[in-house]
């Protein structure tokens, strides 16, 4: 799926949202957790977040960002000219994935800032 959204705040998030909803009922007050999974580590090294359900991806920059999600069977062949590759599991018990980002919150009003949707097998998928 390549899509074009507003990585509002420089970052934009791949979520199952049923069952993330459900983890951030029990566990969005807790003041251990960093939000959306921003550790120091997280921010610095990897820009990427990580929480039950949820990836947040940080951008290089603070406006619309082209990006490309794609879901496979197995690994794929790592691009040899990429700058920057992270590895990280989503757990999908759904299979419904939504992009969306401070810009683009889901059940957006204006069509252009609707989330978009990807269906993959429920699981837990391993993108790279």
């Amino acid at each position: 799926m390549k899509f074009l959204i507003d990585a509002g705040h420089g970052q934009f998030y791949v979520q199952d949202l049923e069952p993330y909803d459900a983890w951030m009922a029990e566990h969005a007050t807790d003041p251990n957790l960093p939000p959306v999974g921003w550790t120091e580590e997280s921010v610095h090294i990897h820009r990427i977040g990580v929480e039950p359900h949820s990836i947040s991806v940080g951008t290089a920059r603070d406006d619309m960002v082209e990006s490309l999600i794609s879901v496979h069977a197995f690994a794929p062949m790592v691009e040899p000219t990429a700058e920057h590759i992270v590895e990280v599991d989503l757990a999908a018990s759904t299979g419904q994935l939504t992009v969306s980002s401070p810009g683009s919150p889901p059940g957006g009003r204006a069509k252009h800032d609707r989330p978009r949707r990807a269906v993959a097998s429920p699981g837990l998928l391993h993108p790279l």
